[in-house]
């Protein structure tokens, strides 16, 4: 516990936090120029300016003709009467002319440059010239012009899809590239010996591990002690949610042989050590974990715009009776005083924030919400510390799936680099993917069913479950709705013995029963 008597809490000051300006984003709209019409050439005479080496295609390619009349031997026709200046003609006779301009215009196209020692072979005009185009489509076939605007429209569509896959790729690496990512290999980690129907049933489920750690004195996620620990189980089918805070004086096996609360196997082995502690105990295998501090917390829920916590009555009068000041007031103050929150206060902390006049709901900004999280006075101890913490996350989750785009980007900037986790980055996208699917159904606290006491001095107080065997039980059937479950008889049962035995302590021995929040 610690020592709040470096803190004058009876110094009142006037200041008052500034609110953090809010982010604004401005995007300028482009809007595009609408694209002027091409001059149409009326002028079919083709003698004139048509060079004799150009092919149909070529030629056709020149100019634009107008495709929204019923045919394009209508077109031609019309063009040919423009051209001599004669009146409309018999079919017959229309039909003479046009075959004798295709002939000449054939002949033309045959004639070889005296330059070229070359041949050309020539096109028939049927295949082209004869040809009907329905009447309003657009282009002149494969090789028209509406052939080569779509296509150059699709390479541009793709090219802006690609670029906005790159750019969303870059956004998630440069946001996930802040967090520690951990190389342990979870594999690894030491798990119970579990029967085939336990690891079948396990299969269906993620299980992380968040710990929340005091990491003051060192300022990294590598050691210090855990004071929060909770069990997530995730229905990969259903996106349910549970959670189950492990209270930090829960009475374990930390390592083999050695016997302490829960807390002290991250604080003196770290992640791994802290991971193996929960499964051997409990019989779980756990798919990754989160750590987190002082600091993320309360960034999270800064930039969340703060929570709407309950102070009641209880908070406001119950002292820490080692330093005989209000207790909530305690931990705020030197939250605030470790996380540098208010620099320019005289003290590191500030009296309006730390001492509440009536009971009720209010606005809690980040270093008060940490308080409130560590206070384990007014609030029945370690499992009633513990059924706080897990009101706060709940509130964070729902906030955060209602949160808009730039606060979103504000926690990734802020809150990133002082999370450490064994997730990859690819679990991690998935996961957050699915985050509106996912719902809280259910906490509560481990053990269900336990009894304080203080075994040593070098144990201090601590929460003893009533038993481990029965306790585990539950906590099968809690998390993964698993009937009948047989803990482990090498593993689990031995642990129970040896608590048992060093305690005295059975089911009948429990004086606190925790049920669901």
């Amino acid at each position: 516990m610690s020592n709040f008597e470096d803190y004058d809490l009876r110094r009142s000051s006037g200041a008052t936090r500034n609110a953090r300006p809010t982010n604004r984003t401005s995007a300028n709209r482009a809007s595009g120029r609408p694209t002027s019409g091409r001059p149409v050439s009326r002028s079919y005479g083709r003698d004139a300016d048509i060079s004799p080496d150009l092919s149909l295609d070529d030629e056709i390619d020149l100019y634009d003709y107008d495709l929204q009349s019923e045919s394009m031997s209508a077109s031609r026709s019309s063009a040919s009467r423009s051209a001599s200046g004669s009146r409309p003609r018999s079919s017959a006779s229309s039909h003479r002319t046009s075959a004798a301009a295709a002939h000449s215009s054939s002949a033309r196209r045959k004639k070889k440059p005296s330059s070229s020692h070359s041949s050309r072979p020539a096109r028939s005009t049927s295949s082209s010239r004869g040809r009907n185009v329905p009447s309003g489509r657009k282009g002149g076939g494969k090789n028209g012009r509406g052939g080569k605007k779509k296509t150059r429209r699709n390479i541009i569509v793709i090219e802006i899809v690609v670029l906005l896959l790159l750019l969303l790729i870059f956004f998630f690496w440069n946001k996930f590239g802040k967090v520690n990512w951990d190389n342990i290999n979870m594999d690894e980690i030491e798990v119970n010996n579990l029967d085939t129907e336990t690891e079948e049933l396990l299969s269906n489920y993620t299980t992380l591990a968040l710990f929340g750690v005091d990491n003051r004195s060192n300022g990294n996620l590598d050691s210090g002690n855990s004071d929060t620990i909770i069990l997530v189980s995730i229905n990969n089918d259903t996106k349910e949610v549970k959670m189950v805070s492990v209270q930090r004086d829960t009475y374990l096996q930390v390592t083999e042989g050695t016997y302490r609360k829960c807390n002290y196997a991250y604080n003196h082995g770290g992640v791994e050590t802290a991971i193996s502690m929960l499964n051997t105990n409990l019989d779980l295998k756990i798919s990754g974990y989160v750590s987190v501090d002082f600091y993320a917390l309360a960034t999270i829920v800064d930039d969340l715009g703060g929570l709407e916590l309950e102070i009641t009555q209880k908070m406001i009068d119950t002292d820490n009776p080692e330093t005989h000041q209000n207790a909530l007031a305690g931990y705020i103050a030197e939250v605030e005083n470790v996380l540098n929150y208010y620099p320019k206060e005289e003290d590191g902390w500030k009296y309006s924030d730390c001492y509440f006049d009536s009971p009720g709901t209010y606005t809690l900004n980040g270093a008060q919400v940490v308080g409130y999280c560590r206070n384990r006075y007014a609030v029945d101890n370690d499992y009633g510390r513990a059924e706080n913490q897990r009101a706060v996350i709940k509130q964070i989750i729902e906030k955060a799936k209602n949160a808009n785009v730039a606060t979103l980007n504000d926690i990734a900037n802020d809150v990133f680099p002082s999370i450490s986790t064994s997730l990859s980055l690819s679990q991690v996208l998935s996961m957050a993917a699915s985050v509106g699917d996912y719902e809280i159904a259910d906490s509560t606290g481990f053990p269900f069913a336990l009894k304080d006491t203080t075994i040593s001095k070098t144990t201090g107080a601590v929460l003893v479950p009533c038993t481990l065997t029965s306790n585990v039980v539950q906590l099968h059937e809690f998390l993964y709705d698993q009937q009948d479950y047989d803990p482990t008889d090498d593993m689990v049962d031995v642990i129970s013995d040896h608590i048992v035995n060093e305690t005295g302590f059975t089911e009948d021995s429990a004086t606190v029963t925790q049920t669901a929040d």
